[in-house]
């Protein structure tokens, strides 16, 4: 089964983005890559390889700030970039931001393994310098016998037909009611979970926000798949600046 995966960026975080994002195209089971640059002017898409389509729109800048006042409106810009990807002959569809990373067995698994399954929830680890696994405990949750750290569901298929929404009562805590936004799963969703190490998240080697708070995580003894242990070692010029 086909994956396609979108992700949506700041001009900023676009070098980033490419990058994880053509570790990920290197999975045979990726058929279409779409990024959107949010804070652009209009452009006509650009076909970077094979795999990856780049668009340009421009969706407000900043998170603090509110849509109506020029803020980033992320629930518009993610399915701007989803109806595109629906367009596609992709059977799952994937949300990646900029600083993810998957274990290209990931995709391996999704489309061999979840083939009854319509949507996956899987584990985030995140990665400090050194480098190493750490979690956040409080954050952990058991289900169905599993253990998974800060769980995730990116993943669905294409048949849901999903759309992002306003998180509920959002707005009693931000300015901007497109922050946080999520997809509503219908009721008798199939969902499969899986406590394999396959998501890692780059904040902190990044040196964005909440770098502080991953400091503080518990390291999460493990061995790092050797893939994503390359691609950390190649692309070193993101992580010391």
């Amino acid at each position: 089964m086909k994956i396609g995966i979108y992700c949506t960026v700041s001009q900023k975080e676009f070098r980033i983005a490419l990058a994880t994002l053509s570790f990920a195209a290197l999975s045979n089971y990726v058929s279409e890559i779409a990024i959107l640059i949010t804070d652009a002017k209009p452009d006509c898409p650009r076909k970077f390889t094979e795999k990856i389509t780049v668009y340009s729109q421009y969706f407000g800048a900043g998170y603090e700030i509110a849509i109506d006042h020029g803020g980033y409106d992320q629930i518009a810009a993610r399915n701007y970039l989803i109806e595109k990807m629906y367009a596609t002959g992709c059977d799952w569809i994937l949300m990646h931001d900029a600083d993810d990373l998957y274990d290209l067995e990931y995709y391996q698994f999704i489309s061999e393994e979840c083939i009854n399954a319509d949507a996956v929830t899987c584990s985030c680890f995140s990665l400090r310098f050194g480098p190493e696994v750490c979690v956040p405990l409080h954050k952990n949750i058991k289900i169905q016998n599993l253990i998974l750290y800060e769980p995730h569901t990116r993943i669905w298929k294409k048949k849901l037909d999903l759309r992002y929404e306003k998180s509920n009562n959002i707005e009693n805590f931000y300015a901007n009611h497109s922050r946080h936004c999520g997809v509503s799963f219908p009721e008798h969703t199939r969902i499969y979970y899986t406590d394999r190490i396959y998501h890692f998240h780059l904040h902190a080697l990044l040196s964005k926000r909440h770098s502080n708070k991953i400091s503080a995580y518990s390291t999460y003894k493990c061995v790092i798949p050797s893939r994503v242990s390359s691609f950390l070692e190649e692309n070193y010029k993101f992580f010391y600046l």
